[in-house]
C-alpha cells in the first residue's frame, strides 16, 4: 500500500515535467516561426537596409574625424 502511494507523486512530477518540456518546445517553435516571418517581410528588409546605410555613414564620418584628429596631433607636436 505504501509503495503505491510513493509512486504516484513521482508519476505526477514526471508528467508535469514532460508537459513543461512540451510547452517549451511549442513556444520555441512559435517564436522561430514568427521570427522567420518577420525576417521575410518587406518592412524588415527596408529597415535592415536603412540601418546598414546609417551605419556605413556613421563609420565613414568617424573615420574622417579620426584622420583629422591624427593630423591635428601630428601638427601640434611639430609646433
Amino acid at each position: 500500500m505504501e509503495q503505491e502511494k510513493d509512486k504516484t507523486p513521482e508519476k505526477k512530477k514526471e508528467n508535469m515535467q514532460d508537459k513543461a518540456e512540451k510547452w517549451i518546445e511549442k513556444a520555441e517553435e512559435y517564436i522561430d516561426d514568427k521570427a522567420e516571418k518577420i525576417h521575410q517581410s518587406e518592412t524588415y528588409k527596408k529597415v535592415d537596409k536603412s540601418v546598414e546605410n546609417a551605419t556605413k555613414k556613421l563609420f565613414r564620418k568617424a573615420g574622417r574625424l579620426w584622420g583629422k584628429s591624427e593630423q591635428y596631433l601630428k601638427n601640434r607636436d611639430k609646433k
